[in-house]
């Protein structure tokens, strides 16, 4: 059953308080209502325990081991029902013969350890090499989950890929698209990816929410890391505090995420509350909990926050990587040239411990920019200064910021905010507002024909340019900061940024 959206379209229900943290980030966007993914129907067979879910991961006694390629993996599978009892299922990989397993079930879950997986081969970046296990109950039900061999780590306070330093370059990334808004076709998810390896990334931010997972199948495909996250921007203290009703469905989230995202590959980091009050102690148990149940339930990747206190944050002890989100020579710190004491600053103040969760809560964890950048109106390509919203300045701007995390051994990555212009709100009228009457609102662009609608049109007429644009916070209603266009047109930064991620690990990538 095939779902779908359409900009300004959609279904839309009520929701009571407590189901914000699942359904509404509360400042930046609204998601689209009714369906805008896919959606699956399986009939099971009646009595026979059927097989609903796998998850594959290390044996339990390589976890801490030192890094050589796993010829085995644990399988925790779980059934559609709550069924409890012995069950025989037949388990295979990459298309080969099956073998008969015993297992006994507890509340619909059982276990599969050490399977030996046939002619294993890792998973990198450079050679994404991918395996699929196939389990299914005798009476039908079966699955095929895919998954790839590979290890993070952390060594002199650097992320590690099967035991190498590797340095993450990337950007954040939206689901939006022209045309067809959060429900992209497969065709304009294929041509994101290449896109970003056209400029050389290795690493995507998911902002701020968990991504569609073909999206996701992609980056595993094409030897990404990707951050996944939970929606959370807004995050107050009384959300962090509300143990009635915010953060168990904040937790409800978090398992939703990993259930449907564990197997893939890519994922390096888990994350939550984007910009969140972490400079409030009384915040930190909600932090705490977020990291515990990641941790527990997966302990071979990171636990994260895109991190706006920066310095002054005092939850840092509950995070497995150090993120901070700034952006100096646009909207502080000026001018530009401040960037490289900014961040080189925060790098080696959470290295030392100097911040203020104190010395245990950062020192030889890896450090990375989760956030940074610069706004640049495509149409201002040729304005005779580098004044800010022009081309010129954007790319001076990021260029720094990149150049500093490239620079420095202290950071493990960076992604940059953000990979497309994007649509803000535009509260107006139809929703509240509680800063004012919206982004959109109060912004003028004059276009030289009306945005497409269909594909058709945007064939036949192309994209559309301002002639005409107020300069404001969001000018034209849009989030400026995309090294490419909301049409996916390219900016000068984005060749800049290309030719030093490139670099960036000696190697080159997307050519």
């Amino acid at each position: 059953v095939e779902g779908g959206s359409r900009p300004g379209r959609g279904v839309s229900r009520g929701y009571s308080e407590g189901e914000i943290a699942r359904n509404n980030d509360g400042t930046a966007r609204r998601h689209y209502g009714g369906l805008t993914r896919s959606v699956e129907v399986h009939a099971l067979p009646d009595g026979a325990p059927a097989v609903w879910r796998a998850y594959v991961g290390p044996v339990g006694a390589a976890l801490d081991s030192a890094w050589v390629a796993p010829a085995a993996v644990d399988v925790q599978v779980v059934f559609a029902s709550n069924y409890s009892g012995d069950a025989s299922l037949e388990v295979s990989f990459d298309g080969g013969p099956a073998a008969t397993r015993a297992v006994t079930a507890v509340n619909g879950v059982a276990a599969l350890d050490n399977l030996a997986v046939p002619n294993p081969t890792l998973w990198s970046f450079s050679e994404p090499n991918l395996h699929v296990v196939s389990i299914a109950a005798p009476g039908g039900g079966g699955v095929a989950e895919r998954f790839g061999l590979r290890k993070f780590g952390v060594e002199d306070g650097r992320i590690t890929l099967n035991g190498e330093k590797v340095k993450l370059v990337g950007w954040n990334h939206h689901t939006q698209f022209p045309v067809t808004a959060a429900s992209p076709t497969d065709d304009q998810l294929d041509a994101d990816v290449q896109l970003l390896l056209a400029g050389g990334a290795n690493y995507v931010r998911g902002a701020h929410y968990p991504h569609d997972p073909r999206f996701l199948d992609r980056l595993d495909e094409n030897g990404f890391a990707f951050w996944s996250e939970t929606l959370g921007p807004g995050v107050s203290l009384a959300n962090a505090q509300d143990w009635d009703d915010f953060m168990p469905t904040q937790l409800i989230q978090l398992q939703e995420m990993l259930d449907n995202a564990l197997n893939h590959a890519s994922i390096l980091t888990w994350g939550w509350f984007n910009e969140g009050p972490s400079d409030e102690a009384g915040a930190c148990p909600a932090y705490a909990a977020c990291a515990n149940y990641t941790a527990t339930r997966d302990p071979t990747r990171f636990g994260t926050w895109a991190d706006d206190n920066d310095l002054q944050g005092l939850c840092y002890a509950h995070a497995s990587l150090i993120s901070f989100n700034d952006y100096p020579g646009w909207y502080n710190h000026q001018p530009n040239a401040t960037a490289g004491l900014l961040w080189n600053g925060m790098a080696e103040a959470a290295a030392a411990g100097t911040t203020a969760s104190g010395a245990a809560a950062t020192v030889g964890k890896p450090f990375v920019i989760s956030e940074t950048g610069a706004g640049g109106i495509f149409e201002w390509a040729t304005n005779e200064t580098d004044a800010m919203w022009t081309l010129e300045y954007q790319t001076e701007v990021i260029a720094t910021d990149v150049d500093v995390a490239l620079s420095n051994d202290l950071f493990s990555g960076i992604t940059l905010w953000h990979f497309f212009d994007f649509k803000v709100d535009n509260c107006g009228a139809t929703w509240p507002c509680n800063n004012g009457p919206g982004q959109e609102n109060n912004t003028y662009c004059v276009w030289d024909h009306e945005p497409p609608t269909t594909f058709d049109e945007l064939a036949a007429v192309g994209p559309p340019n301002c002639t005409y644009i107020e300069v404001n916070n969001r000018p034209g209603g849009e989030n400026h900061k995309g090294s490419v266009d909301f049409w996916r047109r390219t900016k000068p930064v984005f060749g800049v940024v290309a030719e030093k991620y490139k670099a960036a690990n000696g190697r080159v990538r997307g050519e």
